[in-house]
């Protein structure tokens, strides 16, 4: 029988010597050379298979090559998103409708008072750069600029809110489109009232002769910026009403004289990110329409009789779903609309959120996912009380309470019932998170993290969800009113 498999053996001769004899079978392929000191049954580190080691899951280990076990975790939650989705499907049929919702906007377009209401914010945001002009020409009237500054401010906060609590043709849905405009221009506006009053006061008093000079823009020296191309401007050069209106359309929260810029709009850029936006506004309505909806429609009993169990139920079936519209918001706001809006402006600084998803707490969370208000807090707030004496936890407790009145404001507002759940679970992450952070910290504190964010939503919003429909819309059963 051929074969091409070795044999190698050896005879033990008399003495301590020691001979092998090697035999093929097949002699034209060549043999292995031993050494006589290869195999020794007398050494026994060469006979040894264990050693110290850690196992590969151990920290110790410095293994950190996971990437079957990441691949394995999305094959998983990819079967798990299709079964839950054709178990909504075989239950509630296709509920998604686009033509139904475009057709609800279609049907009275001259009825729609939050487009109205959000239109009229320009005017509002006016009166911001007259203010600094005077200010800028009349020295030694700061009361009366603030008092003016107060005035403005307060009349964008104020005025939206009375309007779309009164008026009851604004939808919940219409009314927080408009809160939510009219609250980022008035931080808008606070940033720019507020860095103008820096550079007015470091401006030293002109003396007579030089106030012409000043106010000339040929008089100040020509330079550019840290992409040469554009020249800087220069204070009070920048009091005007379209720095001003260029400052309210670019997507940050604070303000200051010259912008990074790019040098040109990218149109593929431009396109691709508008595919983006469109995509997934509608991708974010079908889930609403297909999955929030109807767990919403089941929810409300359980909460009515109290029921623990079903509530739980229910938390669990809308924390998923919830989760992933969360997700696709936050690529469709923070990547999608910004960086859109951002090249059309050439807007250069696009750091709109930083790697919240490591984050090792909810403090770090809430200063990593929403970088440009994270920056307005830090600006405007944080780093002023500590200027002003006040240690690093109670200007990080005024900061998480300014943030819980900014949300409450956002939603109670627009569902006209003031319930303060968002307010008081806001408020109550500063404590929790320095809890867990002490006793648990690091990657568990990460975990931690990830079950706020899944759980968290859910609740609030079966909360929010099952007030509103209890006071406004108990006998029908229909939630279109709420949506449109």
């Amino acid at each position: 029988m051929e074969s091409s498999l070795f044999i190698g053996f050896g005879i033990k001769m008399s003495g301590k010597r020691k001979k092998k004899i090697n035999i093929s079978i097949n002699p034209e392929m060549p043999q292995p050379e031993m050494n006589d000191t290869e195999v020794r049954q007398d050494d026994p580190e060469r006979l040894s298979c264990h050693m110290l080691c850690e196992s590969l899951l151990s920290y110790g280990s410095g293994f950190n090559n996971f990437q079957g076990i990441f691949n394995w975790s999305v094959v998983l939650l990819v079967l798990t998103h299709v079964h839950m989705s054709l178990e909504n499907f075989i239950r509630y049929g296709l509920l998604f409708d686009p033509v139904k919702i475009i057709s609800v906007f279609l049907k009275d377009p001259y009825k729609w008072p939050a487009v109205y209401l959000i239109a009229a914010s320009v005017l509002f945001s006016l009166p911001a750069v007259f203010i600094e002009r005077y200010l800028r020409k009349v020295r030694g009237s700061e009361s009366i600029g603030l008092v003016l500054q107060s005035v403005n401010l307060f009349l964008l906060v104020t005025f939206p809110a009375v309007m779309v609590y009164r008026m009851q043709a604004i939808t919940p849905a219409g009314g927080l489109l408009t809160m939510f405009v009219y609250i980022i221009i008035a931080l808008k506006l606070f940033s720019y009232y507020q860095v103008n009053r820096w550079y007015r006061e470091g401006t030293p008093r002109p003396v007579r002769g030089t106030s012409r000079m000043q106010a000339d823009p040929s008089a100040h020296q020509s330079r550019r910026n840290e992409r040469g191309q554009s020249k800087q401007i220069m204070y009070p050069m920048n009091l005007k009403v379209k720095d001003l209106y260029y400052f309210l359309l670019a997507p940050t929260l604070c303000y200051q004289l010259n912008f990074p810029r790019q040098k040109n709009c990218r149109q593929g850029y431009i396109i691709r990110r508008f595919i983006e936006m469109i995509f997934l506004f509608h991708l974010m309505l079908g889930l609403i329409q297909q999955w929030i909806v109807p767990n919403i429609h089941k929810s409300m009993k359980p909460i009515n009789e109290i029921e623990s169990t079903l509530l739980t139920e229910y938390i669990l079936k809308l924390a998923v779903p919830n989760h992933f519209i969360w997700l696709i918001f936050f690529y469709w706001y923070f990547h999608s609309c910004l960086n859109c809006l951002a090249e059309l402006l050439r807007f250069g600084d696009r750091q709109f959120y930083l790697d919240w998803w490591n984050a090792d707490s909810v403090l770090q969370f809430w200063s990593r996912w929403n970088i440009p208000a994270h920056k307005w807090l830090d600006r405007h707030v944080y780093r002023p009380l500590l200027h002003h004496g006040y240690d690093k936890w109670q200007a990080r407790m005024t900061v998480f309470l300014l943030s819980a009145c900014f949300y409450e404001y956002l939603i109670a507002i627009p569902l006209k019932m003031f319930r303060f759940w968002m307010f008081f679970a806001m408020a109550a992450q500063v404590p929790l998170a320095c809890l867990m952070k002490r006793l648990f910290g690091g990657n568990f504190g990460n975990i931690f993290m990830w079950i706020s964010l899944v759980l968290g939503p859910p609740l609030m919003m079966l909360l929010y969800f099952h007030d509103y429909y209890i006071q406004h819309h108990r006998k029908d059963s229909s939630w279109r009113l709420f949506f449109f």
